[in-house]
């Protein structure tokens, strides 16, 4: 009888490590259907489409609800660009019902955010000056490439070596480019020493007016003329320091962020110093971005 009496408690409180360790590892296994449901609502999600995304989400939970618990219950809703996912229930212990306690509750949440990200950009020229020629590029990466794609550029060809170098600006194709899915954005500028494009080489006249004369293969300087003399890059931490954002340099020995270059749906003043000295920069356009989530770029925030 006494040996019935103390073997009670042990067993109940042996099993009770089995209902929690139970209700544990049930928890951990909705948290992770949580989170994936989650993250698929927030692929599909492109601004305008939340009725899609909470829809992925919810055919996400349909489908894994048969590895959940029975009768738990689930609710998706979106806040902003960040689908949120809640799951709930309880795990059925064996032994503590023994003593009233027949469940273990269970509850758990998940969030996840397609960041927002740039999909055009306007350049809007505003000045340049020096006797360099200068191209500024924007330059995007596909998914699943390596190779860069030019999306637009803009160009100043000096024209005359009077007053420091004074020349024109132009863009192209236009001054908004559309930049599509990608993987990676970087501003490029290329600097050419003689103030002429490439397969060109310049003849300043006696009163400094700048002429560009197209060279052919064989000619003197042909050669040299195939290349840029500098080529500065925002995801080059030896270069990115030649951009400066909103009269911000941008840092030495790091490369620089997308979201420091581009602020979504602002405006933001760029200047590039060609490397002839920072205290003065010579290429000028301001930048204004049209963002939209990103469902490549998804994370979980809670």
């Amino acid at each position: 009888m006494i040996t019935a009496l103390v073997a009670t408690p042990l067993i109940i409180a042996a099993g009770g490590a089995i209902d929690y360790t139970l209700a544990t590892r049930e928890k951990v296994s909705a948290q992770g259907v949580a989170d994936s449901a989650a993250l698929a609502g927030a692929r599909v999600f492109n601004g305008t489409n939340a009725g899609a995304a909470k829809v992925a989400a919810e055919r996400f939970l349909a489908g894994y609800a048969k590895s959940l618990p029975a009768g738990m219950t689930y609710n998706v809703s979106m806040t902003g660009q960040t689908v949120l996912v809640t799951v709930s229930g309880s795990s059925q212990n064996a032994f503590l019902g023994m003593v009233g306690l027949k469940t273990i509750p269970i509850g758990v949440a998940a969030s996840a955010i397609a960041p927002m990200k740039p999909k055009s950009v306007t350049f809007t020229p505003t000045q340049a000056q020096g006797f360099w020629y200068k191209k500024v590029s924007i330059l995007v990466t596909r998914a699943g490439s390596s190779a860069e794609q030019a999306i637009g550029t803009v160009v100043y060809q000096p024209e005359t070596q009077q007053n420091s170098g004074q020349g024109d600006m132009t863009i192209s194709p236009g001054e908004e480019f559309e930049l599509g899915k990608y993987s990676k954005l970087v501003l490029q500028m290329e600097v050419k020493q003689d103030g002429c494009p490439l397969e060109y080489k310049a003849k300043v006249h006696p009163n400094k007016d700048v002429f560009c004369e197209k060279l052919g293969k064989g000619q003197a300087g042909y050669t040299a003329s195939l290349k840029y003399d500098t080529v500065l890059r925002t995801d080059d931490p030896n270069t990115s320091h030649y951009l400066f954002v909103d009269k911000v340099q941008m840092p030495k020995n790091a490369a620089s962020p997308l979201d420091k270059i581009l602020e979504c749906d602002q405006k933001v003043n760029h200047a590039w110093e060609d490397g002839g000295g920072f205290e003065r920069q010579d290429f000028f356009y301001t930048a204004e971005s049209i963002c939209a989530p990103d469902g490549e770029f998804v994370r979980l925030t809670r």
